[in-house]
């Protein structure tokens, strides 16, 4: 049996290419983004599913967790690849954007991991 793999932020760079490289290796891929219904690539290739998954939003989180599991019976291994990073000079970014940031790439790290 295949192992399979989540990735979350597949949508471009390091999540598309890692989702990519391990379909070419025969796993089963959950390739995860806030917008599947954009994704043309991932879409065509076999043992692949693309799905929505925002960490921000829990529901999403749970949705995408229990589809790969639908399709390909168990989730072996998590790659926690979304998350962004905010350029410029800290005392002059609006703490809003700080806290966004943080939300998404340590907490919504958190709780894809959990």
């Amino acid at each position: 049996m295949s192992k399979t793999i989540l990735i979350t932020g597949a949508s471009s760079g390091i999540g598309k290419a890692t989702a990519k490289l391990f379909q070419e290796k025969g796993w089963n891929v959950v390739a995860t983004m806030r917008t599947p219904e954009k994704e043309t690539e991932l879409t065509t290739l076999d043992n692949v599913l693309v799905t929505r998954l925002d960490v921000l939003d829990q529901d999403s989180i749970t949705k995408a967790v229990e589809l790969g599991i639908e399709k390909f019976g168990k989730i072996d291994v998590l790659v926690n690849n979304a998350g962004y990073g905010a350029f410029g000079p800290l005392e002059a970014t609006p703490r809003e954007n700080i806290i966004r940031q943080f939300d998404v790439n340590v907490i919504g790290l958190l709780d894809v991991t959990k």
